[in-house]
């Protein structure tokens, strides 16, 4: 005799999950469709200009909720999250960046000698953040981590998963790690997060105020074998 339990499979639920979870984003969202995750990632580029207007707190932690559903190594979601919009902070956090310009710049000059408009570009870019009103510092959770590279890994995929998720709100974005190149991360950590282990990289916020064209791919750059 077959019994009927009416208990669901692991892959009944898995789905039951997956159709909720899209029902309370759209509820979320109030009707607003929202992008293909492949539209996304090829659509979206690197702003460097954005305009005055403010990005929602809302939308500031949807970016963060989609961060922290990252895959990490062993799950110990080893990352620390700080947010900044208050206007005073984000003045301190621009000071450090004029520094880090300066520093940054020789290696600039270094890599772009044919292309000294970039050096330029992206000087200017890092005194004034583009007009960016919000920033977000990533950091390792503990100093523990801080010479693993499976904790780095899973930090810098929850930042991906920002930077697209603010992407598919119309919000650009600009991933910077300038800072440890210039060996300043360690001021960042001292102001924003003390004993909350390594500063890994940054990223400006912003409704963007240009549009600039994807760069070619190289090839060669993957293989399947």
């Amino acid at each position: 005799m077959t019994r009927v339990t009416g208990r669901r499979s692991c892959r009944q639920w898995a789905w039951l999950l997956l159709s909720t979870v899209s029902a309370i984003l759209k509820a979320k969202g109030k009707g607003v469709d929202h992008m293909e995750l492949m539209k996304a990632i090829y659509e979206r580029r690197s702003i460097r200009k954005y305009t005055a207007e403010e990005i929602p707190l809302d939308a500031l932690k949807q970016i963060l909720e989609a961060g922290v559903m990252a895959p990490s190594g062993m799950n110990l979601q080893h990352w620390h999250f700080v947010m900044v919009r208050d206007p005073e902070m984000m003045e301190k956090c621009q000071e450090i960046m004029i520094r880090v310009s300066d520093i940054f710049r020789p290696a600039l000059e270094k890599r772009f000698t044919r292309n000294p408009h970039i050096v330029q570009e992206t000087g200017e870019f890092l005194t004034t953040l583009g007009g960016a009103k919000v920033m977000l510092f990533a950091f390792l959770s503990k100093k523990e981590f801080n010479d693993s590279i499976p904790a780095v890994s899973g930090v810098c995929a929850a930042i991906q998963n920002m930077l697209l998720a603010a992407w598919d709100m119309g919000i650009g974005s600009c991933w910077l790690t300038a800072p440890v190149a210039a060996k300043l991360d360690h001021e960042y950590e001292e102001l924003l997060a003390p004993d909350k282990g390594k500063f890994v990289g940054c990223v400006t916020f912003g409704y963007p105020d240009e549009m600039p064209v994807a760069p070619p791919r190289r090839e060669g750059k993957y293989e399947i074998i």
